[in-house]
């Protein structure tokens, strides 16, 4: 476990007149929120529970009975079915670890700033575990070409598209409320590209009534489904067609913040391009953990590139070693489209459905360590293949960041 030192947080050690740290607003849950996500029967797990993975059953209906009987003969019966779905909990968690030294030295209060941020990751780590699931349905349509990396910023989420999932999820539970039943989770910038091109009723106008109000809502279609908007939208980063850059790779370890990077070859015209930084989500549909989009903003015919990113500063959200491979593909954003009860979640009792922070713990045989940690025991999965639907598809505008 890495040691926060004071060699870590050097600009927290600076004499300051206003101590301001730019937090990130406490992220809520955008997929694992009720009612698209539910706890099936059996999902709330009891200290004690010995098991390795917790098995969801369901039954199949009977084939409807339409042959007219025997008036003296018995009819013959027929047997239940049934099938599962399995979910394996695990233990998720994050940590930090200050030195006694930083706290003492560090201009901010830097204990309350790890607290915010630990609460902060605890429930943006857990919807991610949502999204991984529910982006990893089999059913699919791209914006354009039949694969993710054939997608063009040119094959653009549309009406039809919707139309398309709705049909796919025409036997699947609905939201309450009005219009189809339906939502699809998507970025601002797809939001855009729909609003450019067909009719959105925001919520607060005149409409089918809808209750209540899901997280991130903006509005609804003419065509009924309703449009959550949110920024933790899946992005494929580098995942589509091919654009016009220079492949590179960087010549030197690039820490997270940065605004530079040092390239292996001289560029020639790639200020304005958005290449991705990482490895590209090309295949998987889960996550890349290292991987994001950047803006490079000068040093054409150079060696170094200026770069905007999505991190807090405007620099880079991660870090990354030398040789990371620096290429230009299209963003895919993945929208995912479903009514109530599709995504399954199971967790812990003991640990709670949206874990805990453990309370700071002190260590070291001089006490000079505190330690600040959360963690969450469960799991996340499609309760069936049929309640849940992606459109893979390209925007007109780039995003920059994770």
């Amino acid at each position: 476990m890495a040691v926060t030192g004071t060699a870590d947080l050097v600009q927290s050690l600076k004499e300051v007149v206003d101590v301001t740290y730019d937090l990130a607003v406490p992220l809520n849950y955008v997929y694992a929120q009720p009612p698209i996500t539910q706890v099936p029967a059996g999902g709330v797990l009891a200290p004690g529970s010995r098991w390795s993975s917790l098995a969801i059953p369901f039954y199949s209906p009977l084939v409807p009975a339409n042959t007219a009987r025997s008036e003296i003969a018995d009819i013959a019966a027929v047997a239940l079915e049934d099938s599962e779905v399995t979910i394996t909990p695990s233990l998720y968690g994050n940590a930090v670890q200050l030195s006694l030294a930083l706290q003492k030295r560090a201009t901010p209060d830097v204990m309350r700033v790890a607290s915010q941020l630990i609460s902060e990751n605890a429930g943006k780590s857990i919807d991610f575990l949502a999204r991984t699931a529910a982006v990893g349905g089999r059913g699919v349509t791209y914006g354009n070409g039949s694969s993710r990396d054939a997608v063009t910023s040119a094959g653009q989420i549309t009406d039809l598209l919707l139309n398309t999932a709705a049909a796919y999820l025409s036997g699947a539970p609905r939201l309450a409320g009005g219009g189809r039943g339906l939502a699809a989770i998507m970025r601002n910038v797809v939001v855009t590209d729909l609003a450019e091109t067909a009719s959105i009723i925001l919520v607060g106008q005149n409409r089918d009534v809808i209750e209540p109000i899901l997280l991130g809502e903006v509005g609804q279609m003419i065509s009924g489904v309703r449009i959550i908007e949110s920024e933790h939208a899946k992005v494929f980063h580098g995942a589509g067609a091919s654009l016009a850059m220079t492949t590179e790779n960087i010549s030197a370890a690039a820490a997270a913040g940065q605004t530079t990077l040092g390239i292996n070859t001289v560029g020639a015209s790639d200020v304005g391009a958005y290449p991705t930084l990482g490895t590209r989500e090309s295949t998987a549909n889960g996550e890349n953990a290292r991987v994001e989009t950047i803006f490079v903003s000068s040093g054409a015919g150079t060696s170094a590139y200026g770069i905007v990113g999505g991190g807090p500063n405007g620099g880079l959200v991660y870090s990354y070693s030398s040789g990371t491979a620096l290429d230009s593909f299209t963003q895919v954003h993945a929208v995912v489209v479903c009514g109530a009860d599709a995504i399954m979640k199971v967790y812990a009792s003991d640990i709670g459905p949206d874990g805990e922070v453990l309370p700071w713990d002190n260590d070291g045989l001089l006490g000079q360590f505190d330690s600040l940690s959360w963690r969450w025991f469960g799991g996340f999965g499609i309760k069936a293949q049929n309640r849940i639907y992606r459109l893979d598809v390209g925007a007109a505008r780039p995003v920059l960041g994770i």
